[in-house]
């Protein structure tokens, strides 16, 4: 899998000798195809979900208390959280918006900023002396942890800028919350106006900061998502309405009833015996 519009140069010799190329979305089927994989070799086969995630449902916003964001990722430039926190800082303020964003983020780098730090400091400069809630759990959870934060949560936000699938996406369309992600990667597979809140986009450059993070981005294309789409993606959640609850249950239903188990083993075990039956052939 890659995150970005085309795949590392370095990777075409390997994907080249080799028989088939397994992919989770079909996003980078076109993806791996465009820098120059061939399209005959490349096989989609989805991730799949727990059947607990099905059990799970968030509980529904009733227009009264807090309403909480959820974001899970890891901290990195790709994910997006300068865009998440403009649009979140710039769209609330703690006088007139109950919110809160809760940030479930694995820490960055030995030696780096820590992201508590960062958080402080971005607030300051977008949004000081209003700052709406922000809670950041940079400690590691367990799955039932996790599965519970889900639970606990109104929408789940995360405007990435590139994704080969998107599992918390999936995560949270499973637990029934309504889920905000950018219009362009992985997710949209699985994520689109009928279940989700798509945040509008453009196509840049990967910036030299991201290429730092990870060398494989140089010289690659990705999503830039827009933060005045964020913010209004964001505003809608809050709203809520029938429009809304209307997503929320389409997420869940088409997750737990196309990403199950059972349903991929299927494909997987098709997949397999397609091989067979052609080596089968050759041998004979």
């Amino acid at each position: 899998m890659f995150e970005t519009a085309s795949v590392p140069p370095a990777w075409l010799p390997r994907l080249s000798a080799v028989d088939e190329v397994w992919v989770p979305s079909n996003f980078n089927a076109a993806t791996f195809a465009s820098a120059g994989v061939a399209r005959e070799k490349l096989k989609v086969i989805p991730e799949t979900i727990d059947r607990v995630w099905g059990e799970i449902l968030a509980a529904p916003y009733k227009a009264e208390g807090t309403f909480r964001f959820l974001s899970v990722f890891r901290w990195q430039y790709r994910k997006g959280w300068d865009v998440l926190l403009n649009a979140y800082l710039s769209e609330f303020n703690s006088c007139d918006d109950d919110v809160e964003l809760v940030i479930r983020a694995d820490p960055l780098g030995a030696g780096a900023p820590g992201v508590g730090q960062i958080i402080e400091s971005f607030s300051d400069q977008v949004r000081p002396g209003r700052t709406p809630r922000i809670t950041l759990l940079n400690n590691a959870l367990s799955e039932a942890e996790l599965r519970s934060l889900y639970r606990s949560s109104h929408a789940f936000v995360l405007p990435t800028r590139g994704e080969a699938w998107g599992r918390p996406f999936m995560e949270a369309m499973a637990c029934g919350l309504i889920t905000i992600g950018t219009g362009w990667g992985g997710q949209c597979d699985f994520m689109n106006t009928s279940n989700s809140l798509l945040i509008d986009y453009r196509l840049a450059p990967v910036p030299p900061a991201a290429v730092h993070e990870w060398p494989y981005f140089h010289g690659q294309i990705w999503a830039e998502p827009s933060v005045e789409s964020l913010r209004d993606c964001m505003r809608r959640a809050v709203e809520g309405g029938p429009t809304i609850v209307g997503k929320q249950q389409n997420a869940a239903d088409s997750i737990r009833e196309l990403y199950s188990p059972e349903k991929i083993s299927e494909a997987l075990i098709q997949a397999v015996n397609i091989i067979i039956d052609k080596q089968q052939a050759r041998d004979t």
